[in-house]
């Protein structure tokens, strides 16, 4: 199926998803600390939320493959070509976000903070070799493009 998705439709489709990931995340964060207080049942509610943001998210992004991934402008759809956008977005996350963050956390006088933003920095770079490893284990067993 091919489907052509206008520049504004795409555009707010990158928002829509970004929302409803996010909202995955804070909704998931909210359960744990429930969770911890005791609150169970909410909880419950807070991981279902979560659920529900999750296939919204799911949702938009399988409308956004026929342009491009959502954070990198890169194709994707195909294992090989995600992976490709995954790399992309780990090593700027690295190489770029992280360090500029931890920067200006150090330069603010947020130690901890800063420290925090480095151990991004690894996480990423740990990211970017098990990434590579995947992408060059893949390119090894079906050749460039599977």
């Amino acid at each position: 199926m091919t489907v052509e998705l206008s520049h504004s439709l795409y555009a707010n489709l990158k928002i829509a998803f970004a929302a409803e990931a996010a909202a995955f995340q804070r909704f998931t964060y909210f359960a744990q600390v429930a969770e911890i207080e005791g609150h169970l049942e909410l909880s419950k509610l807070f991981t279902e939320l979560a659920e529900s943001t999750a296939c919204a998210a799911h949702g938009h992004i399988d409308w956004l493959q026929y342009v491009a991934d959502p954070i990198t402008d890169r194709p994707i759809g195909e294992t090989h070509l995600n992976l490709a956008a995954s790399l992309t977005s780990e090593l700027n996350d690295g190489s770029d976000l992280y360090p500029r963050l931890a920067e200006a956390a150090h330069t603010e006088g947020m130690a901890d903070v800063a420290s925090w933003l480095e151990t991004m920095c690894a996480l990423k770079k740990a990211h970017v070799d098990r990434i590579e490893r995947a992408l060059a284990a893949l390119t090894e067993r079906f050749g460039a493009a599977p």
